[in-house]
């Protein structure tokens, strides 16, 4: 070995134990955060599920799609744009700051409108079309909180983020729970939501400005410049939040809005799943985003761990969906949402190509590839509204269900291509051979050997799994590494 390639192989090794303590105190904070707004998030789902009622519920869960599509238009994109400028520019993060909440105050106004006067055009009951202007006006709050918390991000401020997040969400549920057990329904929980909504600008400004970093400069001139790299990151949120949260509004035109809660209380268990990924993207972003420009070798080192980190966290509730999810919306919901348990069932088994889909889609942000997501996304918008205009009329909740994996896994599969073209890859073998490996005694127990009562099966193949992906070395010195430090047995500096 040459010296110059000894030199790169230390300084590798240095960049990945520094990526690892740095990505194990982010993930940290961001997990304790993302357990507190996931469990508020569900427990939330499951007081309107069983207070409202399933057409009332289903009314929630139409306005909360459209409200989530008309705040993309008001985020734009520029949550990202942010965070990956401001990594890259940390002496220009408040003219960014600025320029971010510009646009997002102007575009949320004309959204709010729309938002008010669409709903009754299209037919609406009046208690849903409230809804959804009260839901908007909420997300385009958020959005305007939201960009100091991007800053707070840019700066490696994630314990921050965390805890406004966390505080956030937690007295929202605490207010919305409140209104249900005094009586409220839908209108009710939407003057909530905008209440909630509205505390966010303050609180999340006076934490940036507690880091001593409040400054907001407005210059004009910004945007035409900025333009073209924000209507990528927009293109992509819009067209994934539709994927998201178009299939809802599919079933509520061709079902009802019946099934559109069954529908909307499954993808609510799906949705909190969510956090495993997110916690991950959100920890390693910046690193990537600072490394991309520099060391595309670490970029990929970090890439191919974490996607077999995902993929390891993927499998099992993949497996998990196909023999318990009835029994969970039975618990979470009540017996009568126990016939989503199919269309539960596929959603929880699109993790197995969402997960992974979430740090492919992070690493190619941080590499410059925006606009080669933007086509990828676009693809699998448009496979995912044909794919449920022809199975939600035949197969219901569960043709949504079914459109939404076949989306995900080709969405999965193009971002690999395109992030292949760019020279990074994940360690096949490592990242995804042996976790499926490790899988496949679990799934014999669950699958083949039902003599057993359920937890029993699961309980062995919890076990099974765990032990086969020692047995394969799945991991390496430094997955331990990252395992002690986010359990804090380790120090992270």
């Amino acid at each position: 070995m040459t010296e110059d390639s000894g030199t790169r192989k230390s300084e590798h090794g240095l960049a990945a134990g520094w990526l690892i303590s740095l990505l194990a105190r982010n993930a940290r904070a961001l997990a304790a955060a993302g357990v507190v707004t996931r469990l508020s998030a569900v427990a939330v789902a499951i007081i309107l599920a069983r207070g409202l009622g399933e057409h009332e519920f289903g009314g929630y869960v139409v306005a909360v799609a459209f409200a989530s599509i008309f705040g993309i238009f008001v985020e734009f994109g520029t949550g990202g744009y942010l965070v990956r400028e401001g990594a890259q520019k940390p002496q220009s993060l408040g003219r960014i700051t600025g320029l971010v909440l510009s646009l997002r105050a102007g575009l949320g106004i004309v959204m709010v409108a729309i938002a008010f006067s669409l709903p009754p055009v299209l037919g609406y009951e009046h208690a849903t079309s409230l809804a959804i202007g009260l839901f908007t006006a909420a997300a385009a709050l958020r959005a305007l909180g939201t960009t100091f918390l991007s800053a707070l991000q840019a700066l490696e401020r994630l314990g921050d983020v965390a805890a406004v997040q966390a505080q956030q969400t937690v007295v929202g549920a605490a207010a919305t729970a409140l209104v249900i057990v005094l009586g409220g329904g839908l209108t009710e929980v939407s003057w909530v939501a905008l209440a909630a909504a509205a505390v966010t600008l303050p609180w999340s400004w006076w934490r940036l400005h507690g880091a001593g970093d409040g400054q907001v400069e407005f210059q004009r001139g910004l945007l035409r410049d900025a333009l073209p790299a924000i209507a990528g990151f927009s293109s992509v949120l819009l067209l994934s939040t539709g994927i998201t949260y178009l299939d809802s509004l599919l079933v509520q035109a061709f079902k009802g809005v019946g099934a559109t809660g069954l529908y909307g209380a499954a993808y609510r268990v799906l949705l909190a799943l969510y956090f495993i990924p997110t916690v991950y993207s959100t920890s390693a972003i910046r690193s990537m985003s600072r490394l991309a420009s520099t060391d595309r070798d670490t970029v990929g080192w970090l890439y191919s761990r974490v996607f077999c980190h995902l993929t390891v966290a993927a499998l099992p509730i993949g497996l998990f969906g196909l023999v318990a999810s009835r029994p969970l919306l039975e618990l979470l919901y009540g017996d009568t949402y126990g016939d989503a348990d199919t269309a539960l069932a596929l959603l929880l088994a699109s993790v197995v190509f969402t997960f992974p889909a979430w740090i492919a889609s992070t690493t190619a942000y941080a590499v410059g590839a925006e606009r080669r997501i933007v086509a990828i996304v676009a693809a699998s918008l448009t496979l995912n509204v044909l794919a449920n205009l022809l199975a939600i009329p035949p197969w219901g909740i569960e043709g949504a269900a079914g459109a939404n994996l076949a989306t995900e896994g080709l969405t999965l599969g193009l971002l690999l291509v395109l992030l292949r073209g760019k020279g990074v890859k994940p360690d096949w073998i490592g990242a995804v051979g042996k976790p499926l490996a490790a899988i496949v005694p679990s799934a014999v127990i669950v699958l083949v050997v039902t003599g057993a009562p359920l937890a029993v099966r699961l309980t062995l193949a919890a076990g099974a799994y765990v032990a086969g992906l020692f047995l394969l070395r799945t991991f390496d010195a430094h997955d331990y590494a990252f395992l002690r430090a986010f359990g804090s047995l380790g120090r992270a500096r």
